[in-house]
């Protein structure tokens, strides 16, 4: 693998955060919270509070959405740090072990 055994951890590292904060994020937008109103890509212009309400709460779901395939795109990265970081401990044992015999 290309990646050392401090570049995997810091890997593993960042994954797991990016996995729980999408997680918890998608979450919110699941339930259409009013705090990330303001990350919503919504036009500016509505002709009634009902059109906003109905294309806020599409927008909140399809946003929801991207958060939780990002969260499993971080997720799939982890578990290539945490191969990279297995793969890593068994060529230093391995090396351990054949300079232990010579």
């Amino acid at each position: 693998m290309v990646c050392g055994p401090k570049c995997s951890f810091f890997c593993l590292f960042i994954s797991a955060w990016a996995v729980i904060q999408l997680t918890l994020m998608g979450i919110f937008f699941l339930l259409n919270s009013m705090a990330l109103i303001d990350d919503l890509p919504l036009t500016p212009i509505f002709h009634s509070l009902e059109d906003f309400r109905a294309h806020a709460d599409v927008t909140y779901q399809v946003v929801a959405i991207r958060c939780f395939v990002t969260a499993l795109l971080y997720l799939c990265f982890g578990i290539l740090s945490i191969c990279c970081i297995k793969r890593n401990r068994a060529k230093e044992r391995r090396a351990l072990e054949s300079s232990l015999q010579r």
